[in-house]
C-alpha cells in the first residue's frame, strides 16, 4: 500500500500536466492575491466615491487594452502550441510577428484615448481625469504587450515563468500603491498601476528571448495575415466585450452614482478570486487542448478533467465568499455599506463563468472563432440590456446590486448557449467519422 502511494505520488509529480497547472494556480494566484491586497489597501485609502474613480479609468484602459492585442494572447498560446510539434524553425516568426502587430496597433490605440481624453471624461461627468486618462493611455500598450506575450510563453508551456513574473508584478504594485497612493491619491493609485505593468512587460520580454534564442528566423517567411486572420474574429470578442462592459459601467455611473461603481468594482475583485484557478489555468487548458487536437481519446480526457477542475475549484471559494461576506466588507472601510449583498449576488455568476472558460477554450481549440464571436456578442449584448432593463426599473437606487442581478443573468444564459453549441459540434463531428 505505501509502494502505491509513493508510485502515485511520483507520477502526479513528473506530470507534465501537473506541474503546468500547479506553477499557473500557485505562482498567478499569489500574485493575483498581492493585487487584491493592494486593491483593499487602495480603497481603504481612497475611500468609496475616489475609489469608484479610480476603477472607471482601470476599467476603462483595461477593457481598451484587451481589444488593442487584436486576440493575439489566445491566437500566440494555440500558434506556438503547435508549431512546436510540427514546423518549431516557424516559432521565432510568429514571436516577432505577433509583437510586431500587438505594438503597432496598440499605440495606435492608445494615441486615439490620449486626443480623445477630454472627451471621455466629460462623458463620465468627471471632467478632472482628463490627465489621469492621458497618463494611462500608456497602460494600453503595456497592457496589451504583456497579454501577447504571455500567450506566446503559454505556447510553450512555460508557466513557471509567466508564475514568477506575475508573482513579481503584485508584489511591487503592492509596494508601491501605499506610499504612492498616501502621498498622491487618486494619481498616486494609477501611478502604481502602470509602474507594474511596466515591470510585468520588461521581465516576459526576457523570459521569451530566452526562450527563443535557439530557433532560427526563417527568411520571407511571414505569419502576419495568417495571425491576423485567425484573430480577427477574436479581436472582434474583445471588441465586443470592451464595448459592452464599458456601456455597462457607463449605465451604472449615469444612472446611479460613483459610490455604486466603487461597491461593484470592489465586489468583482473577489469575483476574480472565486475563479482564480480557472482563469489561471485558461491558457493551460487552451495549450493542451490545441496540442491533443489531433488525438480524440486524450482531448475529451483533458476537456472533461478540466470541466470538473473548474467546477470544483471554484464552488469552495464561492462559499466560503458567500458567508464570510459581511467580513470580507469590513476590511474596505465604513464607507462600503451594502457591500455585502452585492457580494453575495454577484458571486452566483462564478460557478457558471468557470465551466464556460473550458468550453471558450475548446472552441478556440477546434478553430470555431468565429461560432465563438457570436456567441460572445450574445452574452454581452445581454449584459448590457439587462443593466438598462434593472437600473431604469429600480430609478439607480442600489445600482451596485442591479448591475449584479444583470451579470447572474448573462451568466447563465451564456453558460446554456455554451454548453448548447459544443453538444450540437460533437455531435457532428462523431456523425462524421461513423460516415
Amino acid at each position: 500500500m505505501e509502494i502505491n502511494k509513493k508510485t502515485l505520488i511520483g507520477s502526479i509529480k513528473n506530470n507534465k500536466f501537473f506541474k503546468d497547472s500547479f506553477w499557473a494556480v500557485f505562482g498567478n494566484g499569489l500574485g493575483n492575491g498581492f493585487l487584491l491586497l493592494a486593491g483593499i489597501i487602495i480603497a481603504r485609502l481612497l475611500g468609496k466615491d475616489l475609489y469608484g474613480e479610480y476603477g472607471v479609468v482601470k476599467t476603462t484602459m483595461f477593457y481598451i487594452a484587451s481589444f488593442a492585442t487584436l486576440g493575439l494572447g489566445v491566437t500566440s498560446t494555440k500558434y506556438i502550441a503547435s508549431l512546436l510539434s510540427s514546423k518549431p524553425f516557424h516559432v521565432k516568426n510568429v514571436i516577432h510577428d505577433a509583437m510586431s502587430i500587438t505594438v503597432i496597433f496598440s499605440s495606435i490605440i492608445a494615441f486615439v484615448i490620449f486626443v480623445m481624453a477630454p472627451c471621455i471624461a466629460k462623458l463620465l461627468n468627471e471632467e478632472h481625469l482628463v490627465l489621469a486618462l492621458r497618463a494611462l493611455s500608456v497602460v494600453i500598450i503595456f497592457k496589451a504587450i504583456t497579454t501577447t506575450q504571455i500567450g506566446l510563453l503559454a505556447g510553450f508551456k512555460e508557466f513557471k515563468i509567466i508564475a514568477v513574473n506575475c508573482l513579481s508584478s503584485g508584489v511591487l504594485m503592492l509596494l508601491l500603491c501605499v506610499p504612492l497612493t498616501y502621498i498622491w491619491g487618486l494619481k498616486g493609485a494609477l501611478l502604481s498601476l502602470l509602474l507594474s505593468q511596466v515591470f510585468n512587460s520588461i521581465v516576459n520580454y526576457i523570459g521569451i528571448r530566452k526562450k527563443s534564442i535557439n530557433f532560427p528566423c526563417v527568411e520571407k517567411v511571414s505569419y502576419k495575415k495568417e495571425l491576423a486572420y485567425f484573430s480577427f474574429p477574436v479581436a472582434l470578442q474583445e471588441s465586443s466585450f470592451t464595448i459592452c462592459n464599458w456601456a455597462a459601467i457607463m449605465l451604472l455611473t449615469k444612472f446611479s452614482s460613483m459610490g455604486e461603481v466603487g461597491l461593484y468594482t470592489a465586489s468583482a475583485q473577489w469575483n476574480s478570486i472565486i475563479t482564480m484557478i480557472p482563469g489561471l489555468l485558461i491558457n493551460v487548458i487552451l495549450s493542451y487542448l490545441s496540442s491533443s487536437i489531433n488525438n480524440s481519446v486524450q482531448h475529451k480526457k483533458t476537456l472533461k478533467l478540466m470541466l470538473r477542475i473548474n467546477f470544483l475549484t471554484t464552488i469552495v471559494p464561492f462559499v466560503i465568499v458567500y458567508f464570510l461576506a459581511d467580513f470580507i466588507a469590513s476590511f474596505y472601510g465604513k464607507s462600503f455599506v451594502g457591500m455585502p449583498s452585492v457580494l453575495r449576488i454577484l458571486t452566483f455568476s462564478t460557478i457558471l463563468e468557470a465551466c464556460a472558460s473550458v468550453y471558450k477554450s475548446e472552441l478556440l481549440a477546434l478553430g470555431k472563432t468565429w461560432l465563438l464571436f457570436s456567441l460572445r456578442l450574445f452574452r454581452d449584448i445581454i449584459l448590457v440590456t439587462s443593466v438598462y432593463i434593472f437600473l431604469t426599473y429600480s430609478n439607480g437606487v442600489d445600482g451596485a446590486i442591479m448591475y449584479s442581478w444583470a451579470v447572474v443573468v448573462m451568466s447563465t444564459l451564456f453558460f446554456l448557449v455554451l454548453s448548447l453549441s459544443y453538444n450540437i459540434i460533437s455531435k457532428r463531428n462523431n456523425e462524421n467519422k461513423k460516415e
